[in-house]
């Protein structure tokens, strides 16, 4: 499959190499996929795409085979109720750590995206850390070293991994700061 650069940022572009690179039909699971932005263009590359989110808008819900060749299942569901069964070639827990709730909720999604990645399968993460303290808002944060606790104990190795910080408002929220944490790990 030829290299092409996303429609993403460059940040978000380096995290999906691994997945973009891929052979042609590759398996990849997109966990916490949002609007599906990033599922629909890697099956616009020609991969098959599985992407889940819990909050998944009813009109985006799919199951086709976009320009490319590739396939795209857009499903309302959570990545900890996906069963079990043929692995993914790739697994990609985009913006996703920072909605577990706490440390145990880190862990079960590592450990549920761990069963569900074949076994030279890159998993794909971004998170935003702890390393910048919650202003405006509340929530939990999990820190650098602990999702690299929880992964090495599943049995990962980091490929590679950086951060940015972003400075930016949403949801009525005054201007506040985040640092997101970017890698890509491979089992060791």
């Amino acid at each position: 499959m030829p290299a092409t650069t996303a429609p993403f940022n460059a940040h978000m572009d380096r995290v999906l190499a691994p997945a973009r690179d891929l052979p042609a039909n590759s398996r990849i699971l997109d966990a916490g996929c949002g609007r599906g932005d990033v599922a629909r263009w890697l099956a616009e590359q020609g991969h098959d795409v599985l992407g889940v989110d819990t909050d998944l808008a009813p009109e985006l819900l799919t199951d086709r085979r976009p320009h490319g060749g590739g396939a795209l299942a857009l499903r309302r569901q959570d990545l900890l109720t996906l069963p079990a069964g043929t692995p993914y070639d790739a697994v990609l827990l985009l913006g996703v750590l920072h909605f577990a709730g706490s440390a145990a909720g880190v862990t079960a999604m590592l450990r549920h995206a761990t069963a569900l990645a074949g076994p030279a399968a890159p998993l794909a993460l971004s998170w935003i850390c702890d390393e910048v303290p919650l202003v405006y808002e509340e929530g939990y944060l999990p820190g650098r070293q602990e999702v690299n606790d929880a992964l090495a104990v599943l049995g990962w190795r980091p490929a590679e991994m950086w951060d940015r910080d972003v400075s930016h408002r949403h949801g009525g929220l005054p201007q506040h700061d985040h640092r997101i944490v970017y890698g890509v790990w491979y089992r060791a």
